[in-house]
């Protein structure tokens, strides 16, 4: 089996337990993350593969400019 496709495999799953994980806990960055991980072989397949070293500072970017909001309740 490709090597590759092995290892996009593996990152999907990884991407999949992320949004599970960002969605269970309401983190933004495990979220963000997660949907990169798992957009990373559809990136990589549809030629998009550049693209693909911008996701974490991308999601860097968006966690440090929305700013956090807590419950004080």
């Amino acid at each position: 089996m490709n090597w590759i496709l092995i290892f996009f495999i593996t990152i999907g799953i990884t991407g999949v337990l992320l949004l599970f994980n960002g969605v269970k806990n309401r983190s933004l960055g495990l979220l963000l993350f997660g949907g990169g991980a798992l957009g990373a072989p559809f990136l990589f397949f549809s030629n998009l593969g550049f693209l693909l070293p911008m996701i974490p500072p991308t999601v860097m970017g968006i966690l440090y400019l929305i700013p956090k909001t807590q419950n004080k309740a």
